[in-house]
């Protein structure tokens, strides 16, 4: 592949996943608050939001195969396709119910575009330049999800104008797909998203991945709620969002540049290690505003980058059919966390109050730091594992 065709490829691919974050950003409060205007129990309002999620669990079986009969540009125009159709149905059927199917179909699309699209990165991306590539992809891809609040923000949820404007900007985001022609490869060798397989052979990616989405999610889907809790306003609170997404896109230069340079799973613990010194600090510094957006964009640059360096960890070890398996189990093993999270996070605060939210992530990044100090230290006494990984 021609650098050109590499950089093609690179901006239709950047630009295609970025409109799943923009998709996940825009709908996930926008019919949060719209439910909730209307009058949906919290209960009923937070199972439809599920469904989002859920959906995910749902492709696993089928994605791998999908993927190597259709090809990786092709999936990413159905999943984009899907997506535009079921957010234009949402303000045709305003009614909760029948958003239960709408939102599973757009959870289903949403992951099929991401899941090929991440595996289209790791073959775009240089294995020299892997971890800044896919931190230049990230950044964007992070920057998506403000896209959402923003246009709440200024054209509210009293129309579906907000809805409109999103639809307008996947759709240009998707019309790049055209510069990406040529630039994928095909998908040779075993495809299959075989979980228990990839667990044996990539013990610390498929953990990472699980532990990722209990850790991230168990930060974001509460931090506004932990805020006011906390004693802070609406805007103080969702500024403690807005410093976490923030730390997250600027964190992943710095990380993806490290990444190119020590061992990857090194900077996965490192990453690990500040998120949990990060959140331990956090209780103790909610009522000041300094601290508080310097602990947020800490915890957001090292929960963030974590993502990204286990996906260029994906890229170095596997190829062809092996990275579509890889990739699979990865995103149902992280959708698997995220749709735990909320609900352990919740739990926890209302156990022992707003302190059990950071808490819980506490303990959950303690725990994963410990299972990558032990990997760390086993490779250094058997250093040809990683070889004998890379060829499985």
């Amino acid at each position: 592949m021609t650098p050109r065709q590499r950089r093609r490829g690179l901006m239709a691919c950047i630009a295609a996943t970025v409109t799943v974050t923009v998709t996940m950003g825009l709908t996930m409060p926008f019919l949060g608050i719209w439910l909730e205007n209307q009058g949906v129990p919290i209960w009923l309002n937070g199972l439809n939001a599920a469904v989002q999620m859920m959906a995910i669990l749902f492709l696993v079986p089928v994605a791998p195969g999908i993927i190597k009969r259709q090809g990786l540009l092709r999936v990413i125009a159905i999943g984009g396709a899907g997506m535009l159709i079921t957010i234009a149905l949402l303000p045709v059927f305003p009614n909760v119910w029948i958003w239960f199917p709408l939102r599973f179909l757009l959870g289903f699309f949403s992951e099929m575009l991401f899941t090929a699209g991440d595996i289209w990165l790791n073959q775009l991306a240089e294995e020299k330049r892997r971890g800044r590539t896919l931190a230049t992809a990230a950044v964007f891809q992070h920057g998506g999800f403000a896209v959402g609040p923003l246009a709440i923000g200024f054209l509210g949820t009293d129309s579906w104008l907000a809805i409109y404007v999103g639809l307008a900007v996947i759709a240009g985001g998707l019309t790049f797909l055209i510069a990406g022609r040529g630039t994928t490869l095909a998908i040779t060798g075993d495809h299959r998203a075989r979980l228990l397989h990839f667990i044996r052979a990539a013990p610390v990616l498929m953990v990472a991945a699980f532990m990722f989405g209990l850790i991230d999610e168990s930060v974001l889907a509460l931090l506004v709620v932990y805020g006011m809790r906390k004693g802070l306003d609406e805007a103080a609170a969702g500024l403690l969002l807005a410093s976490f997404i923030g730390g997250a896109v600027l964190g992943q230069f710095p990380v993806g540049w490290l990444a190119d340079r020590i061992d990857r799973t090194k900077v996965i613990a490192g990453c690990i290690a500040v998120a949990l010194v990060t959140l331990l600090v956090l209780p103790f510094v909610t009522g000041n505003p300094l601290l508080s957006v310097v602990v947020m964009g800490l915890m957001g640059a090292s929960i963030g980058s974590t993502y990204t360096v286990a996906l260029a960890m994906m890229g170095e070890r596997f190829r062809g059919g092996g990275l579509v398996g890889i990739t699979t189990c990865f995103m149902f093993l992280w959708a698997s966390g995220s749709f735990i999270a909320p609900a352990l996070s919740g739990g926890a605060m209302a156990l022992v109050g707003p302190d059990g939210m950071p808490f819980l992530a506490a303990f959950l990044s303690a725990l994963f730091l410990a299972i990558l100090v032990r990997e760390i230290r086993g490779a250094r006494k058997a250093p040809g594992a990683l070889a004998r990984d890379a060829g499985s």
